[in-house]
């Protein structure tokens, strides 16, 4: 080997150090910065405080949905309660109704019909009457 070379590969070797001494600062600054802190907490660890919070938001809207579908599932159960009690008094009141007409329509038809049975009754007695005179004039002419 000639000196030539020699000079050439100990320049290629310090600047390879020169490199490899920039990548080992990156790496460390990296180090620092992502595992250490860097003087604030390490962005490992604020992550992992970021998750947690995450989880935690996750976990209370899944409580307040679950709360409000409970909820409207209770107004929805009261509703159908009162709707059902207002309409059972309502069957109820149109059931009395209902039997008071019958009452009433009957008893009219009971009154129509006795009417009926007195008007043939005044006329069967009125004919029995005329027949009952006619039969008496007709015996005392041919007597």
């Amino acid at each position: 080997m000639s000196i030539c070379d020699d000079s050439a590969a100990n320049q290629l070797e310090e600047r390879l150090e020169s490199e490899l001494k920039k990548i080992k600062n990156e790496v460390d600054d990296l180090y620092e910065t992502v595992y250490k802190g860097n003087g604030k907490p390490s962005l490992v660890t604020r992550v992992n405080t970021l998750e947690g919070k995450l989880t935690g938001l996750r976990e209370q809207m899944a409580e307040r949905i679950e709360h409000l579908s409970t909820e409207n599932s209770l107004k929805f159960d009261s509703l159908h309660q009162k709707i059902e009690n207002k309409f059972d008094r309502l069957e109820g009141w149109m059931e009395t109704k209902f039997t008071s007409m019958d009452e009433m329509m009957k008893g009219m038809i009971e009154t129509r019909r006795i009417d009926r049975t007195g008007g043939w009754q005044l006329k069967a007695a009125v004919i029995t009457a005329i027949a009952a005179v006619i039969g008496t004039v007709i015996s005392l002419v041919f007597r």
